[in-house]
Formats: C-alpha cells, structure tokens, sequence
C-alpha cells in the first residue's frame, strides 16, 4: 500500500465556528490535525485536539485506514503547547480510552510541560493509586531527532520561531523510505522564522502551512504582534514557485479568514497559484 494522510482539522486551535459563535467563515472546521498511514500500516497522529472525538470517527470511517488493527493508532507527535495542539490527550486516560502506553513524541519542552502539570502528568504515571506498578496511558519519547515508527515511516522535528509561552514549536517532516513526503508545520510567526524554509518545503511532496489569518484586520481589536502568523498573501506570494513541485495545502484557519469561503477572493487568488485550501476529511495520497 502506498502511504496516505487525512486532514482531521484543518482550522485554528479555536476551530469555526469558535465558542460563543453561530458560524464562521465557510464550513465548519476542527482544530488542526493531521493522520498519516505508513505502507506498512501504521497510524500516527500529528497533534491532538480538543476535537479528536470526532476526528477520531472520521478517521476510522476513512477508506484509507488500515483494516483488521488492534489498536486505534501507533503515536502521536505534537508541535506545541498552545491548546489545539495537545488538549485532546486527555481523552486517552482513565475517565475516557484508558490507553495503554501510546507512544508520544514531543521535543524535551514539551515533555517536561506534560509530565509535570496536571491532568496531563497522570497520563505518564507508571505506578497506581495503590503504589502498585501501572501500564501509563502515554509513553514520552523525546523528539530530537528522527524517529523510526516502522521500517518505511520516520518522523523528524523541525525547530520553528513561534509563541513559546510554555514550550518550543517544531514542524514535522514526514519521511518514507528516508525520502522527505509530507511537511506539518501548522503554525509560525514568520516565515523568517525558519531558516532555508523555501528548500525545506520543497524538497517535500506534501507540505500543510500556516494559514491562520489573510489580513491583520481579522482580529477585531487585537495585535497581530501578540499573536503573529504569516499572512496568506505573503504565503502565496513567496511558495507559489513551489506549487509545481510540491502540494502545498493552506491549513490551521481562523474562523474570521475569508480564505475558508470558496467564493472569496483571496481563496480564488490562492487556488489560482496552485495552492489547495484544506478542509476537514481532505485526503492526501503519496
């Protein structure tokens, strides 16, 4: 089997429409999340959001997930702390799943912030309430480096500029048979923010990017300096090179971007360049 991946969110950590709101802008998205199926068959989630009850139905409802497994997935990665990234682990313990040691990759920040606050910490706990060994639902694996899943699937973090209020942010690369196939890198400040980021997202087949807001006049009253992204026009401005090359999917949307209206101008404007505007169920095939 070839690999694949679904987009299971394709919006801002908020998803659209966010709480205390009717509807947002396009369709209705969930938190930004990406599955990826190995040709061997295994199944890793690139970070885990408060969505994933549902992204998890979507994904076992999903042609391209492996029939006959005795397991939900093999590990997830997660790129950060910020809350639609990693908020969706605590459905993998005790009240919920009660998952038995699922393998989690996250840089050594992100670890350290996991295993000492609560709830999360738990999540790692080897020993019972009784003081007797336990299986934890999770198993910390530090992400420094490339990480085998199987004998065709790596993952490898990439260090990337962003808000690091509680941890450092890294993008994914996706490697099959050590060849680079799909780049998640959901969130940035700055496309400065990453050194050589023209050569890193085209020397791979897939790249998922930052696509948080269209223009700074979205955020009705706050700075896009105390929360920076990249915005889309620059985006398309600076990859649209690429698009020959490379399948570069705009995901992590805010539920105020005109880019998630298939009849806006900027989503037109997008499209035209070669860009796809993710969507949630969007798959991806190698």
């Amino acid at each position: 089997m070839a690999q694949a991946a679904l987009v299971l969110g394709s919006g801002q950590d908020g998803g659209s429409p966010q709480l205390g709101r009717t509807g947002g802008v396009g369709p209705d998205r969930t938190a930004s999340c990406v599955a990826v199926v190995s040709p061997l068959g295994s199944v890793i989630l690139l970070d885990i959001t408060p969505d994933i009850r549902h992204q998890g139905r979507r994904l076992l409802e999903w042609r391209g997930y492996p029939n006959g497994r005795s397991t939900f997935i093999d590990g997830i990665a997660i790129t950060h702390a910020h809350m639609g990234h990693y908020a969706g682990l605590v459905h993998f313990g005790r009240e919920a799943m009660a998952s038995s040691a699922v393998p989690l990759w996250g840089t050594p920040s992100m670890l350290g912030y996991l295993t000492v606050n609560e709830p999360w910490a738990s999540l790692f706990d080897t020993v019972d309430r009784a003081g007797l060994p336990a299986v934890p639902h999770l198993s910390g694996i530090p992400f420094t480096t490339s990480v085998p899943v199987d004998d065709s699937l790596t993952i490898r973090p990439i260090h990337v500029a962003h808000r690091a209020e509680f941890t450092d942010t890294v993008a994914i690369s996706v490697e099959i048979d050590d060849d680079p196939w799909l780049l998640y890198l959901p969130d940035i400040d700055d496309w400065d923010g990453l050194d050589d980021v023209d050569e890193v997202v085209g020397r791979h087949g897939v790249a998922l990017l930052d696509a948080t807001f269209a223009s700074a006049d979205e955020l009705m009253g706050r700075a896009i300096t105390d929360i920076p992204h990249p915005l889309v026009p620059d985006t398309i401005d600076r990859f649209r090179d690429l698009t020959d090359s490379t399948t570069i999917v705009l995901t992590h949307i805010n539920h105020s971007n005109p880019l998630a209206d298939p009849r806006s101008s900027i989503h037109a404007l997008a499209v035209d360049a070669g860009f796809i505007v993710a969507t949630d169920g969007l798959a991806l095939e190698g």
